[in-house]
């Protein structure tokens, strides 16, 4: 199953990078593209992988957010822990 999502947050490779990271980190993913322009990524799971797992994938790698996800207006829009 694809997903996409778009990510606030991100502003440079490294951001990137570690956004990959973490979310092959989640159990289920298999593959994962993620893109500074247009800030997103798509996932390719063996099954859904829900909005939760991925919020929480993505503040653990730095501060990242789901566009339009509860609790996006309260992360830094400056960008990741690589930037700071």
């Amino acid at each position: 199953m694809k997903q996409q999502i778009e990510i606030t947050g991100m502003t440079c490779g490294g951001c990137v990078k570690n956004v990959k990271e973490a979310l092959k980190q989640i159990e289920g993913v298999q593959t994962v593209e993620v893109s500074l322009n247009p800030p997103q990524a798509v996932i390719e799971a063996n099954e859904s992988i829900s909005k939760t797992q991925l919020s929480q994938a993505l503040v653990k790698a730095g501060g990242y957010s789901i566009a339009g996800a509860e609790g996006d207006k309260n992360q830094k829009k400056s960008g990741g822990s690589c930037c700071s």
